[in-house]
């Protein structure tokens, strides 16, 4: 009994101690692609989202349909219309959580 005991333990050291015997995991072309691609394209954050730590739309890929809003001669942009008149609404409360 105390062999088995002793057997079971020194195995479950091997493993816990050895790690996982697989190779690691590498992106597939396809994730590295769409990681390229979005990283070639300009992003900036809705401090919108920010505020309402709503962090599933705190990244805005930029482009020409994005919606933006022009404060103190600074150009911000945000995921949706929404959030930009939320912003127009009340810049300063969104500006100053930075």
């Amino acid at each position: 009994m105390v062999k088995y005991f002793v057997f079971a333990g020194l195995a479950i050291v091997t493993m816990v101690a050895g790690g996982c015997a697989s190779a690691p995991s590498t992106p597939t072309a396809a994730a590295e692609a769409v990681t390229a691609s979005q990283a070639a394209k300009p992003h900036a954050e809705c401090l919108v989202c920010k505020y309402d730590a709503d962090l599933a739309c705190v990244d805005v890929t930029v482009s020409d349909s994005t919606p933006t809003c022009v404060h103190d001669g600074k150009t911000y942009y945000f995921c949706s219309k929404s959030c930009c008149k939320k912003f127009e609404k009340d810049p300063a409360k969104y500006i100053s959580q930075k």
